[in-house]
């Protein structure tokens, strides 16, 4: 999920620095469209490319072995509509929230549906971007781990059942209405109308039900004092991420030696 929606910066990062994950075959298909859309490679350079940078990269690479996924990979290449993606915000407007907080359901339930809401966006802004015309779609389907994926999203505790639960909770509100083969119909998205004010934007892709506890005012969930991070904080007197802090833990170490330094030079 740390790149998903970011490819242009992971496909670089790929290529300065090799494989970054297990799911190699996926890696290639990035590698491929950075070379054919950033280093304007044709496609003999892409297939030599490729075929250097894995012998490079996997030890003991034997091209009988990666075959299939190297072909896949080139493939895509010829594709007009693979695309690198990169979304670095999705838009919630005032209209969105008023329309999830008027519901009588608790914050958990909420935070799922406006989880599914920024995931349906998120498919939009991917659909027309690769294909050029309006994606219409109000359904969420797929299997176990998509389904894990809204749940992680969703920052809901982890023993809750999302399908056991909150889905069959909502589908007999109305809500959504299930369907067959982990394909529902969000129906409340047609209440989502997206107009007037723009009251925040989301950017951190994974935690997404985060956004509406900070909106929301539930208590411990706060916004990083150095990066606007929205996150959940371990204790009271915590004001910033882990990533940020521990930055300003070296910026001021700096200083003290900084100080340090000069008081030494000032007594001499």
């Amino acid at each position: 999920m740390n790149y998903k929606y970011r490819e242009h910066e992971y496909a670089e990062l790929i290529y300065n620095n090799g494989f970054q994950s297990k799911y190699i075959p996926t890696e290639l298909r990035l590698l491929v469209l950075h070379f054919r859309d950033v280093l304007e490679m044709k496609p003999k350079e892409r297939e030599y490319s490729l075929y250097k940078f894995c012998n490079k990269y996997i030890p003991d690479f034997k091209k009988e072995n990666y075959f299939k996924s190297i072909n896949t990979a080139l493939r895509a290449g010829l594709n007009k509509e693979q695309k690198l993606v990169t979304i670095p915000k999705i838009d919630i407007y005032q209209s969105e929230l008023d329309y999830i907080n008027s519901l009588e359901i608790n914050q958990e339930y909420k935070k799922v549906m406006f989880t599914f809401l920024v995931q349906l966006k998120l498919n939009k802004t991917v659909f027309e971007y690769k294909r050029n015309k309006d994606y219409e779609m109000l359904y969420f389907y797929g299997g176990k781990i998509k389904y894990n994926n809204i749940k992680r999203m969703s920052n809901i505790p982890k023993t809750m059942s999302l399908n056991d639960e909150v889905i069959n909770t909502l589908s007999g509100l109305g809500l959504v209405i299930i369907l067959h083969r982990g394909k529902i119909s969000l129906n409340y998205i047609k209440n989502c109308i997206p107009e007037g004010e723009v009251v925040f934007e989301v950017t951190d892709f994974e935690n997404v039900g985060l956004y509406l506890d900070y909106y929301n005012g539930i208590k411990g969930i706060i916004k990083c004092g150095g990066c606007d991070k929205i996150l959940k904080a371990k204790n009271n007197k915590q004001l910033y991420c882990e990533e940020c802090a521990k930055k300003i833990e070296k910026d001021n170490w700096v200083e003290r030696k900084r100080r340090q330094r000069n008081k030494e030079d000032v007594t001499k």
